[in-house]
């Protein structure tokens, strides 16, 4: 009677063994972080990185062809108005010029002769207009010269500064080949690229910030000076602005983070995640949305609007506000995969004590 009792106790023993080795094998539902999406106000903040470009920029050129006898100035040089930027070799122009002034004299000296003796009737009226229109002929000639001679030294238009110098001594030129191009020397222009959705917004009303890198702690008003109405090659719509106070030390070239803030209300609102919620691959963009019920995740295809400095993403299509996704680790996870929201630790328990 003692075996089988302990035949039934070994096959109890067994099967308890055998269910705890099930279910240590049982794997555990992997602990994400959930957050709620949030809205942007209708996106009504925007924020686009640009670059300072100067107002006015000319290319300076010679009217006339020759050689360069000197250029005076060198990049990054303050000049002022009529200021002598380059000078060409006058050499030829000025014997050019000296030729015509002597024909010049003897033309003139003969029409004057003409015209009086014309007063006296003592030459037709036929000879009279031949002499005076040599005389305008030669007189023409002559200023075009003098245009010339004076045309080898280039002025500055404006004041402003020299962006860059494209040729120097003894180097050919001519008007279409450029010696200096000049900027001018107050506040630069901030030019940035915008999308589709933020041209489509331009005329309504908002307000513009610029921050500087080299100046982290400040922003600066800005006012709206034009939007192209043709994108570019990136379906990209170019947004000029200025700078409504003049800032020290900013100069064409330098990077800018421009903030656009729009008034208006929440209807409309684009979602936000953190940026870390948002997964590509396959050339697919997209995040896990956590289905409480379930207690799994969906992977959902998004359109991403734009990357924001504050770690967010704006969310143009594919997700409402309102809904719970895995703001980190998304690397991990499939499509329908069981997870556990991650605990979140009270303020009031930074250190897990209670």
């Amino acid at each position: 009677m003692k075996t089988p009792n302990k035949v039934l106790v070994c096959f109890a023993l067994a099967a308890l063994m055998v269910s705890c080795k099930d279910k240590s094998q049982q794997p555990t539902d992997l602990l994400v972080d959930i957050v709620e999406v949030q809205g942007n106000q209708a996106a009504l903040h925007a924020e686009y990185p640009g670059q300072t470009e100067a107002q006015d920029v000319t290319d300076l050129s010679f009217k006339v062809m020759g050689t360069i006898n000197k250029v005076y100035v060198k990049e990054g040089d303050h000049v002022s108005a009529g200021q002598v930027l380059a000078r060409m070799d006058t050499r030829d122009y000025q014997t050019q010029l000296s030729a015509t002034e002597s024909e010049y004299r003897q033309i003139k000296a003969e029409c004057e002769r003409i015209m009086a003796m014309h007063a006296e009737h003592a030459v037709s009226d036929n000879n009279y207009d031949k002499a005076r229109s040599g005389l305008e002929r030669i007189s023409a000639q002559l200023k075009h010269h003098r245009d010339q001679l004076n045309d080898c030294v280039l002025y500055a238009p404006y004041s402003g500064s020299v962006g860059k110098v494209y040729r120097t001594d003894k180097e050919m030129a001519g008007p279409s080949i450029p010696i200096v191009s000049l900027f001018t020397s107050g506040n630069s222009d901030i030019v940035i690229n915008i999308p589709e959705s933020e041209y489509m917004l331009r005329n309504q009303k908002a307000t513009y910030e610029a921050k500087f890198a080299a100046i982290p702690d400040k922003t600066f008003p800005l006012t709206l000076k034009s939007v192209t109405s043709k994108a570019n090659s990136n379906q990209l719509y170019q947004m000029r602005l200025g700078l409504k106070d003049k800032v020290k030390d900013i100069t064409p070239g330098m990077s800018v983070m421009v903030i656009i803030q729009r008034e208006g209300n929440s209807e409309g609102a684009k979602a936000v995640v953190p940026t870390g919620a948002v997964s590509n691959a396959g050339g697919q963009t997209f995040v896990y949305v956590y289905d409480e019920k379930s207690s799994t995740v969906k992977k959902t295809a998004v359109e991403v609007e734009n990357l924001q400095s504050d770690g967010n993403a704006v969310i143009s299509n594919g997700l409402e506000t309102g809904a719970r996704v895995v703001a980190s680790g998304v690397s991990k996870l499939t499509d329908g995969q069981k997870v556990k929201p991650l605990k979140k630790t009270s303020e009031l328990n930074a250190g897990k004590l209670l």
